[in-house]
């Protein structure tokens, strides 16, 4: 299959992915096989795939809340068969929420809603989102800068379940399912065998792997660069990522997924091997780095999570949340600590006059720990929550991720909010 002229610029990196999705924000259909198709909205909804069988149709993930109409409708442009089976390849809304509209479908038509089939930890998954709602709304509203945010939840559980691996025969297409660990622990890839097609889930998704977000639980560096070597095996022809476009030819694929393992495994090997030499965590995060080199590939730019998150992950699932610092053992509480030093430093505005100057200097971290302290000395004090926002935004500026960017955007916002008393 060739590719189109937008995706060998996306391949050789002249063309960033917001020109993508601006390109298939109408709902765009890739033809990935005869029988099969995967419909893009936006990159920030994961792939919807299609699979045309003599029992009717099997889906791939169903789409977030605000695209699940539009995926539904490109579908049904294409195949108006019913739906039989959906995949859900992990529990996040962006591939499970268009349940709902499939199953209100299959009500209206007077046929039998889909199977779902996942691996067993989704619906643990979904019990955990509905345990924590409201922390989960309230990180999700941070991380996407959307105040008052209220997550969904409800969406309809599996039917089948699996723990490793799970062969299927429907309507004459044989699909294998495999679980893996890696931006979550209920993961899914999918294999057509007889097609040579790899439909990744989140395993792929065109920037550096989410394997280190600051405000989620546990996720696994080591085990995602096992789930990719696994994919690299069955010697794929078509990749089907979760998020981004359909990548074509053997050669390709291989490289996307040997890249991503191949980065996953330095930044391991080399947390593990300073942490087997008694190093603390403020000496894994000061020594290891990814090599620029694969930085440089486009579908690994460290655009969404960075790779300094991974290795607090990596550190943290390996040693616990004691960092090896003393002092954070049983740590004093910021506001004592910092009218300690503010009062060592001769006031709350000494040490927001050091942070302004550090942060021209380009100290922008160092600068950000001592606004913060100065704030914290002096809460009601409106110049020192000026001079706080104003470092916090040197350091966002200088962020690369969408992560770093918006959690560092909350303080920067109350920050503001507070300097105007």
């Amino acid at each position: 299959m060739k590719q189109d002229p937008l995706f060998e610029r996306l391949w050789d990196g002249t063309a960033a992915m917001e020109e993508w999705t601006a390109a298939v924000s109408h709902g765009a259909i890739t033809q990935v096989d005869d029988n099969i198709i995967t419909v893009h909205t936006t990159y920030f909804c994961g792939s919807v795939t299609a699979i045309r069988t003599a029992e009717g149709l099997v889906l791939i993930d169903t789409a977030k809340p605000d695209t699940a109409k539009q995926t539904l409708d490109v579908i049904r442009s294409w195949d108006d068969a019913p739906i039989h089976t959906v995949i859900f390849t992990h529990g996040h809304i962006d591939h499970t929420s268009g349940i709902k509209l499939i199953d209100e479908e299959a009500e209206r038509r007077g046929v039998p809603r889909p199977r779902i089939v996942a691996h067993r930890n989704v619906a643990r998954r979904m019990q955990r989102y509905v345990d924590t709602h409201g922390f989960n709304s309230f990180v999700q509203g941070q991380q996407f800068n959307m105040p008052g945010y209220v997550y969904p939840i409800g969406q309809r559980r599996p039917d089948a379940v699996y723990d490793d691996t799970l062969s299927l025969s429907i309507g004459g297409e044989k699909l294998e399912l495999f679980h893996g660990r890696g931006e979550t622990d209920d993961a899914t890839f999918v294999w057509l065998p007889e097609r040579r097609v790899l439909a990744s889930g989140d395993f792929v998704i065109w920037v550096f792997p989410n394997a280190g977000n600051p405000r989620k639980v546990q996720r696994y560096a080591a085990e995602w660069a096992q789930a990719l070597r696994r994919m690299e095996a069955l010697k794929p022809e078509t990749l089907i990522p979760g998020h981004g476009p359909v990548v074509f030819r053997a050669e390709r694929v291989s490289r996307m997924l040997s890249d991503g393992a191949e980065a996953l495994e330095h930044l391991v090997g080399e947390t593990l091997a300073l942490m087997n030499a008694g190093a603390t965590l403020e000496d894994v995060l000061s020594k290891v780095k990814v090599p620029a080199n694969y930085l440089a590939k486009p579908y690994l730019l460290p655009k969404y999570d960075d790779p300094e998150f991974l290795v607090r992950s990596i550190y943290h699932l390996n040693a616990g949340w004691f960092d090896g610092n003393a002092a954070h053992l049983k740590p004093a509480r910021t506001a004592e600590l910092a009218a300690e030093l503010a009062d060592l430093a001769g006031g709350a505005r000494k040490l927001a006059e050091r942070a302004e100057t550090l942060a021209g200097q380009g100290q922008s971290r160092l600068a950000v720990a001592l606004a913060e302290l100065a704030a914290a000395a002096a809460p009601g004090d409106p110049q020192l929550q000026a001079i706080r926002a104003a470092t916090l935004r040197k350091l966002i500026d200088s962020e690369s991720s969408l992560m770093g960017k918006a959690f560092l955007a909350v303080y920067e916002r109350e920050a503001e909010g507070r300097s105007k008393g």
